[in-house]
C-alpha cells in the first residue's frame, strides 16, 4: 500500500477537505495515515497498524469463506493465462446454473 502512493493519495484527500469522520476514510490504511499526517502516531506506528489491521481483516475474510459450502478455491498457479481462468469460471457458473452461456443467448 505504501509503495503504490497510499501516503500521498491521503495527503490529497485530506488537503481536498477528506476528513476522519467520512466513511471513506474509515478504511484500512486511511485512517492510520491521517493518525500520521495529524501527528497523533509515527509514520511506522501508522504502518504497523496497516499491517496488523491488514492480517486481522484478511483472517476475518478466510473465517467466513471457510464457513460457506459453495464456495470453489482457484489458485493463479493452476491457469497459464487469466483467459483459461475466466474459461474456467464461466463454465463453473454455467455448470450451476448461475449465468447463460453463448449457446444460450441465440
Amino acid at each position: 500500500m505504501m509503495q503504490n502512493g497510499l501516503l500521498e493519495e491521503v495527503r490529497n484527500l485530506r488537503e481536498m477537505g477528506y476528513h476522519r469522520q467520512m466513511v471513506s476514510m474509515q478504511g484500512l490504511g486511511y485512517k492510520e495515515i491521517l493518525e500520521y499526517l495529524d501527528g497523533e502516531i509515527s509514520l511506522e506506528e501508522a504502518i504497523y497498524k496497516i499491517k496488523r489491521d491488514t492480517r486481522h481483516f484478511a483472517k476475518r475474510q478466510l473465517t467466513w469463506f471457510h464457513r460457506e459450502k459453495d464456495v470453489t478455491w482457484l489458485n493463479w498457479e493452476d491457469y497459464p493465462t487469466m483467459d483459461e481462468m475466466l474459461n474456467y469460471i464461466e463454465k463453473l457458473c454455467r455448470e450451476k446454473g448461475l449465468t447463460a452461456g453463448p449457446a444460450d443467448l441465440s
